[in-house]
């Protein structure tokens, strides 16, 4: 008679068992990778672009209304030059960052797959050579991203 025997089977299909695994746990970690990697650049791209917007907002800027000078706050408030929709403020409530420009109604700045768990906004003081600036840090996905912007006048 010719076949396999049970014991050949059994052999087999340990083989390949083993096999399979060895390939599926390589392939697991690259799609695990993947989604991570997904995740960041999500981040990273959601930051920037919260950046991005309060440097606009900063720009032609006539005056810091909050924080006062030499303070800090999770609170932002400008007024820029010949913009009819002063003030723009920034402020953070419920992991969002929102916008609220005059006396329109304010808008959360960041998608739902991000959350802003912090925002500290500095005024900087003009001293010696050095510009008046505001110092942004944002927490956004437990990453802190931070950036000075000088103000010119």
């Amino acid at each position: 008679m010719k076949g396999f025997t049970l014991i050949e089977i059994l052999i087999y299909s340990v083989l390949t068992a083993f096999i399979l695994s060895m390939v599926l746990v390589p392939v697991y970690q690259i799609m695990q990778s993947s989604s991570n990697l997904d995740v960041k650049n999500a981040t990273e791209a959601e930051a920037n672009f919260l950046l991005r917007k309060m440097e606009w907002a900063l720009s032609n800027v006539s005056t810091i209304n909050f924080p006062a000078a030499g303070s800090s706050s999770s609170t932002l408030s400008v007024s820029r030059i010949n913009f009819s929709q002063n003030p723009i403020v920034f402020s953070l409530g419920n992991n969002n960052l929102t916008i609220k420009q005059g006396s329109g109604a304010a808008a959360t700045l960041n998608s739902q797959s991000i959350s802003v768990s912090s925002a500290s906004f500095s005024h900087l003081a003009a001293a010696g050579n050095t510009p008046e600036a505001v110092k942004i840090n944002l927490t956004v996905n437990s990453k802190t991203y931070q950036t000075t912007i000088y103000l010119r006048k």
